[in-house]
């Protein structure tokens, strides 16, 4: 799906995000359900607290721990022993350590169109910045244990002996048109991007053995190719 809309001077700078922010007249604020977990599995990134800084669509920062959920695009702070639960639609853009990664993650608003609804803001989580940016989104599968279907998780928890959850992602494209599209994870959708460079992006995919469809190459080959059409 796509959508496309007008980048500013400086493409994360405040202003463009709050004219990117579509107000809505009423909006719905629901809870996350927290997960409860045996002891012997391990909490996924979206069930941590990471203590993190959160600038609101008011301008207003936050700093604190929070939670986040791409799937229901809400996010949790906590300070003093509160909490406030803030919808993609009130939120700027994010940014936390990690607890699972150990890593810094930075993550924005911005609209796009789920499901043939209206444009929306979503998280968006920042993964390679320059002419093309690579962002990603992240969501959970839960999957029989039994289940012969491949599938290609980064990490995955135990949930029992019956089930497990898997984390995975959906990634997408930023242009400096400010079209989002949604990328399929294969070569042939992936190269037109690169226009003029696209035999030089082949060449450095096929030297270096990168996968498309492999996260952490995949940052690499958007990095490369945003240094070398600079």
């Amino acid at each position: 799906m796509k959508t496309i809309y007008e980048p500013k001077e400086t493409k994360w700078g405040i202003a463009f995000l709050k004219i990117a922010n579509v107000k809505f007249f009423s909006l719905i604020i629901i809870l996350f359900i927290l997960r409860l977990s045996p002891a012997a599995s391990q909490d996924l990134p979206h069930e941590m607290w990471h203590p993190g800084m959160i600038v609101l669509d008011s301008e207003d920062t936050l700093r604190g721990k929070i939670q986040y959920d791409f799937e229901s695009n809400l996010l949790q702070y906590s300070v003093d022993k509160r909490i406030r639960t803030f919808s993609s639609q009130n939120v700027l853009y994010f940014s936390f350590y990690c607890q699972f990664f150990k890593r810094y993650r930075y993550v924005y608003s911005l609209p796009y169109q789920l499901k043939g609804r209206m444009n929306v803001p979503i998280f968006f989580e920042i993964l390679a910045e320059g002419r093309i940016t690579l962002m990603s989104r992240e969501y959970v599968i839960t999957e029989s244990n039994s289940s012969n279907r491949f599938i290609n998780p980064m990490y995955s928890a135990s949930r029992g002996f019956s089930s497990r959850e898997i984390l995975t992602y959906d990634y997408y494209l930023l242009t400096e048109n400010g079209e989002i599209n949604k990328y399929s994870e294969k070569r042939k959708d992936l190269y037109p991007y690169f226009g003029r460079l696209e035999d030089v992006m082949k060449d450095y995919v096929k030297e270096n053995r990168l996968k498309v469809d492999k996260q952490s190459d995949l940052i690499k080959i958007i990095d490369h190719y945003n240094q070398v059409s600079k």
